[in-house]
């Protein structure tokens, strides 16, 4: 651990954006700083959660700690209790756990896996392996800033729905441990994960060093929380990391459109990071009434929308061979879900929006089973992944359609009874000969926490507007 983050097909043709390579992970990012205003009324030492009175500060009078309104039943199951005990199953984890990905956190394995190739065969080893290796390869839990992203806003969901001020307390928590844990490697707000990653042969991305997806997914929340509270300091780090993705991301010359790269040190373009990307600069740049950011936003909406392929999905990259993964599940929801609020914004006529319901008929069509079973890809059923099941809760319940609203809770009802376990907490997958129950904190836990809370949350509003008569 703790090699240079680069290319591992070469040396790059264009300069690297400058960044602080090779620092300590404990050094202070310059970005702004942040404290929630309600965390700046209470006493505490440091502002990582673990050192609060944490039961004094989140009542657990409930296991969840907070709400009591219940949720439509599905699969036998309260949604809402479902929510509430998985969040409460990673509080009391203090958000921590392993990753399946973190094989190169394995002092064992980082130490023999100089060469690409060979970091390639821990990770996908450990991942892969029917039995969880990891307690004897010495790799740690921990947590995963894009976990805690995903942690937060499920928190700033319930709080939204529920109006408890425990909610918001504890997504502020994460907020705070999110704004001391910026990535060191540059200046502005941005966010890595927690392991050495290697991707293929593209990339190397050491811990801690920044990519634009889980920057994305570390500054919604940032946005969600000023939206909701009116919290300018909130903004501002959305603001800066949204400048992260303008100016510090690599770039590429791809079809006329100057796109993005996956990190600031390749050359590697994902069509789901690209729309990612732009999402975050749309909305940032009408909260800050930025040009910049909006006409940049809308090129790389440009980009998304002509990588659209004549069947209405998306290949993972550009160009397709780049990526083993065709036309995935969850990668589509990424992008669809990033085109929504701008194709909404569009006559339904525009190109724009054409594109997004294209794509939604595709992925409706083709990437789930009569059950809800979410496929792995269009033309591959298994494994069945609670990340693809979770995203299209997230994809398809913010819809005003019958039909993608009976497809959600179908996905929900499939991933209750098969991937949720009556502890707390979810399953990987169900693959062909094996079923990996390994409670992943991120890939599992926090995403499918983001899903009921967005699940319960559309539910509410569509009750409220059927009460308003709308």
């Amino acid at each position: 651990m703790g090699q240079d983050a680069h290319r591992t097909d070469g040396p790059a043709d264009r300069p690297r954006a400058e960044s602080a390579i090779g620092t300590n992970a404990n050094e202070v990012v310059t970005g702004p700083e942040w404290e929630g205003p309600m965390a700046a009324d209470r006493s505490r030492e440091g502002s990582d959660i673990s050192t609060g009175d944490v039961d004094g500060v989140f009542d657990m009078s409930e296991r969840g700690g907070f709400g009591s309104q219940s949720g439509p039943v599905v699969a036998g199951y309260d949604t809402a209790a479902v929510c509430r005990n998985a969040l409460a199953w990673a509080r009391e984890r203090d958000y921590s756990g392993y990753d399946p990905y973190d094989g190169l956190n394995s002092p064992i394995l980082s130490a023999l896996s100089r060469h690409w190739l060979l970091r390639l065969l821990s990770i996908h080893g450990v991942q892969k392996f029917p039995l969880n290796l990891r307690p004897y390869l010495g790799i740690p839990e921990q947590r995963n800033p894009k976990g805690v992203g995903l942690f937060a806003s499920a928190y700033l969901n319930e709080y939204e729905r529920t109006g408890e001020n425990a909610a918001l307390r504890e997504a502020e928590r994460l907020l705070e441990w999110l704004s001391d844990n910026r990535s060191p490697a540059f200046d502005r707000s941005s966010w890595g994960y927690n392991f050495d990653w290697q991707n293929s042969t593209k990339f190397f991305l050491p811990a801690t060093h920044p990519c634009g997806v889980v920057t994305v997914f570390c500054t919604r929340p940032f946005l969600r929380h000023y939206d909701l509270t009116g919290f300018d300091r909130s903004l501002a780090v959305a603001h800066d990391a949204a400048t992260f993705l303008l100016e510090d991301i690599g770039t590429e010359s791809v079809n006329g459109y100057e796109v993005l790269t996956y990190t600031p040190y390749d050359s590697y373009v994902a069509v789901n990071a690209n729309a990612l990307a732009a999402d975050l600069l749309w909305r940032v740049g009408q909260r800050v009434d930025d040009e910049t950011f909006l006409n940049r936003a809308q090129e790389l909406f440009a980009f998304v929308v002509d990588a659209q392929t004549e069947v209405g999905g998306w290949h993972y990259s550009v160009p397709a061979s780049d990526s083993h993964l065709g036309y995935d599940n969850f990668h589509t929801g990424f992008v669809l879900e990033s085109l929504r609020r701008y194709a909404h914004s569009r006559d339904r006529d525009d190109p724009v929006r054409e594109a997004y319901e294209r794509g939604m008929r595709f992925h409706r069509e083709n990437h789930f089973e009569d059950d809800g079973a979410p496929k792995f890809e269009d033309d591959q059923s298994r494994p069945y992944d609670i990340h693809a099941a979770a995203q299209a809760l997230v994809t398809f319940t913010d819809r005003d359609n019958a039909e993608d609203a009976a497809l959600a809770r179908d996905v929900l009802e499939w991933t209750l009874d098969r991937l949720y376990d009556p502890e707390g907490y979810f399953y990987r997958r169900i693959g062909r000969f094996v079923t990996d129950k390994t409670p992943y904190i991120r890939w599992n836990q926090a995403w499918m926490c983001l899903a009921l809370s967005e699940y319960l949350n559309e539910r509410d509003e569509a009750r409220q507007n059927m009460g308003d008569g709308r």
